[in-house]
């Protein structure tokens, strides 16, 4: 008997009714009784039970009020009171879809790729906005004249299947976001405009993959009013809920020759302009629209960040090859927008291409760890039980059964406990709480490090007034710290002793980890001791696989 669970929906907004589906494959003995438990981080908080009649059952839950919570739904098929078989999945509740975005994709939208598949897998990762990818006629042209059309790579698209995935992600849950490039146009379209296009300082036309014409966003040129008129197009034609907005990473300043003037153009002063006025017509549209616009290797983040948009996005490329250097583009990400906003990465992983399965698999439950630890998301998965390699968004590559299975643990994980991963008031303490003469947290008897070096405990450390975290991330074993190479299944961990220094009381020590116990959290035993710098919690993780982190749920009584 194998029983699949998943909500109905990728994330439910407040008030709205919860339904949890479990398809049950094989025989359902005679007699049996699902029981439904709801948790809250630590605590059930709702209980339902129904006689299982079908290999499809439906559990309709209380709604929910919360604004922003996660929460796990495990299942337990019981036959006389002895459990069957036991699975878990999760679920979200927020105000709004932007407050927690998990991006995916979508880039497959011939006639023959017609049907909901595609978009019933994302929901079971819980991926809640969808990029639809080279959806478009033209680039300066996004929709086309025509119901059937090639674009620009060559590609057959049936706008029918467009909508109806458009259709499709709304009804699971899931915002769609079309993807238009801000300045790419066909030869034909520059040669009619070659006064709106950008030049090198050589005097000539800038041009990427000799297919795409660079074009000058700036406000005073035609092309600024152009292309958001294309966007607005897309969004009131098509039913996109929003637009992604790409770049290419270049150029970063090149020369206009609008009005027969050549002026240098600084792109990183021009695109929030780009992003404000871009808003502000989807907004005359449809004031619910998301809007997400690509940094390219990181840039320029500092001059959008604060803009209008609804995350901060950002595609790694070299030279941000190693895990410490993720770390450190996600909490400048958070400074440059204030923390207000979801950040989320575009690292594509070769491995999937180019390594074993187990060494694809062992990086991307590493990088996901590294992201989610750090408080950001993750864009790599797509279509059905897809992951992406590369820029190119159609040449992605396909999850093994075994790599689906673990990969959806991790973003059940991420939802469970995302308010122990994603709230805004957690503080990333991680290089001025621990080591030298930093006593607040000691890890005893492990090598750990704060920068994700290679053959250590990668030990992130976050608090705000309810909770401090630690997430230990195993890298003991693996050859390297690249997050783009595959990597060898780490080396289990065992009894990791920490102390932790407490301003209060504490009401529980808790493990909890997407690799083990159906990402159930553990009540962890602990004693309080005093020493000359306070109180003083010390506590045992039993084991470290990929990704275990401790949540130590704060009290707010003074020790006396």
């Amino acid at each position: 008997m194998e029983i699949d669970f998943f909500p109905e929906k990728a994330q439910y907004l407040t008030g709205e009714p919860v339904r949890l589906i479990a398809e049950i494959e094989g025989n359902l003995p005679t007699g049996c009784t699902a029981e439904l438990k709801i948790t809250r981080i630590d605590k059930i908080i709702f209980s339902m039970q129904q006689v299982a009649t079908s290999n499809t059952l439906n559990f309709d839950c209380t709604n929910f009020s919360e604004t922003f919570a996660g929460f796990g739904a495990e299942l337990s098929i019981l036959q006389n009171g002895v459990e069957l078989q036991s699975v878990s999945t999760a679920f979200d509740v927020v105000g709004k879809h932007s407050k927690v975005i998990r991006y995916g994709f979508l880039s497959d939208f011939e006639t023959k790729d017609s049907g909901f598949d595609d978009v019933e897998s994302l929901r079971k990762y819980h991926i809640n906005m969808v990029q639809f990818y080279d959806w478009s006629y033209r680039h300066d042209d996004l929709v086309a004249p025509t119901g059937h059309y090639a674009d620009m790579m060559g590609r057959c698209v049936d706008l029918n299947v467009v909508k109806e995935k458009i259709a499709a992600c709304r009804k699971n849950g899931m915002k769609s976001l079309g993807y238009g490039a801000v300045y790419a146009a066909s030869k034909d379209f520059y040669t009619e405009h070659p006064d709106w296009g950008l030049y090198t300082s050589a005097g000539d036309p800038l041009i990427f993959i000799d297919t795409f014409y660079i074009m000058n966003v700036e406000r005073n040129c035609p092309w600024h009013n152009h292309i958001i008129s294309e966007y607005s197009k897309a969004v009131s034609q098509v039913g996109f809920d929003g637009i992604h907005m790409d770049t290419y990473g270049f150029p970063k300043t090149a020369y206009a020759k609008h009005e027969l003037q050549n002026a240098l153009i600084k792109l990183d002063e021009q695109y929030p302009y780009l992003i404000e006025d871009t808003k502000n017509e989807l907004n005359k549209i449809n004031p619910d629209n998301d809007l997400i616009f690509n940094n390219v290797g990181n840039w320029p983040v500092k001059s959008v960040a604060q803009s209008p948009q609804d995350a901060v996005y950002i595609e790694v490329w070299e030279p941000y090859t190693r895990y410490s250097q993720i770390k450190q583009i996600i909490l400048d990400a958070k400074k440059a927008c204030n923390n207000n906003k979801s950040v989320i990465l575009a690292a594509y992983l070769a491995p999937f291409r180019t390594d074993t399965p187990q060494r694809a698999l062992n990086a991307a439950l590493l990088l996901t760890a590294a992201i989610a630890a750090n408080g950001a998301s993750h864009l790599l998965l797509g279509e059905k039980n897809a992951v992406l390699t590369q820029g190119y968004y159609v040449d992605h590559s396909f999850l093994t059964d075994k790599q689906s299975f673990s990969i959806r643990k991790y973003y059940d994980f991420l939802v469970r406990y995302m308010e122990l991963l994603y709230d805004n008031t957690l503080q990333d303490v991680s290089f001025t709480h621990i080591g030298w003469d930093n006593t607040e947290y000691t890890c005893i008897n492990k090598s750990w490090s704060a920068d994700a070096r290679p053959d250590t405990l990668w030990l992130t450390l976050t608090e705000n007034r309810s909770y401090k975290c630690i997430h230990m991330i195993n890298l003991l074993g693996c050859e390297n710290d690249e997050w783009n190479r595959g990597k060898e299944t780490p080396t289990i961990q065992h009894d990791i002793q920490f102390r932790v220094q407490l301003d209060m009381q504490i009401e529980g020590i808790f493990l909890a980890s997407p690799d083990v116990n159906n990402c159930r959290s553990e009540k962890l035993n602990h004693t309080i001791v005093k020493t000359d710098r306070g109180m003083v919690a010390e506590f045992s993780v039993p084991s470290v696989r990929y990704w275990s982190m401790v949540y130590i749920k704060l009290s707010e009584n003074y020790f006396e």
